[in-house]
């Protein structure tokens, strides 16, 4: 009996003998063991799309006057108010009003038209970009004003006064926006000689007479109304 007893003892004892000495195994409960998260790599933003390209520009020629100017590809003339003729290219944004002196046109002097800016005529002067008068037949004109029907909003004035030959043109318009008035301004500064002048016009030159003006276009002080 006691040989079983202290036979047992030692059983008992050696019961956790292989959990020593060894590694222990790895815990699973819960599932499988857990793995370190990666974050997705992000993929880089699209680069912005490049700024439009500025519209290629082409002389036109305004058969009416004998002369021409460097306006956007398809711009087109057509008459507008009195004797004068709106230049505009294909989506509006450049837009000249040109008119050539002659009994029923409406052309102040160079003081006259300084005076008009001065004292708001056309709404309140912000800023005078550029005056230089040359005489009295030749002058250019660009400033800044307050839009009249949307106060707060800026405007941009261009007025050319340019003598061509015989003849005297007036030319400018207000825009809306710096790069639609600069466009004006370098059509108004080009304005020269038709090539051939006296030619037939080429086809789509020239509207019809009688065809009405773009709405919202607005000749600047001292241009044809």
């Amino acid at each position: 009996m006691k040989g079983k007893i202290t036979a047992l003892v030692a059983l008992l004892a050696c019961a956790g003998c292989g959990e020593k000495g060894g590694d222990k195994p790895a815990d699973t409960k819960g599932g499988a063991p857990k793995t370190e998260a990666k974050a997705p790599a992000t993929e880089a933003a699209p680069a912005t799309e490049a700024a439009a390209a500025p519209a290629k520009k082409a002389w036109l020629t305004v058969a009416k006057y004998g002369v021409q100017l460097e306006v956007p590809e398809g711009a087109k003339a057509e008459d507008a108010a009195g004797t004068s003729v709106m230049v505009m290219s294909p989506d509006g944004s450049c837009t000249v009003m040109l008119a050539k002196k002659d009994d029923m046109s409406y052309f102040p002097s160079y003081d006259s038209t300084i005076k008009e800016i001065e004292q708001g005529t056309m709404g309140k002067k912000k800023e005078m970009l550029k005056n230089e008068k040359t005489d009295e037949q030749n002058w250019v004109i660009h400033y800044t004003k307050e839009n009249m029907i949307e106060p707060g909003k800026t405007q941009y004035g261009v007025d050319v006064r340019k003598k061509i030959g015989n003849d005297e043109y007036s030319c400018g318009r207000i825009t809306d926006t710096e790069a639609d008035a600069k466009c004006v301004l370098d059509a108004c500064n080009g304005l020269k000689p038709a090539e051939g002048a006296g030619a037939a016009p080429a086809p789509g030159s020239e509207a019809a007479p009688g065809s009405a003006p773009a709405p919202g276009s607005e000749a600047a002080p001292g241009s044809a109304p």
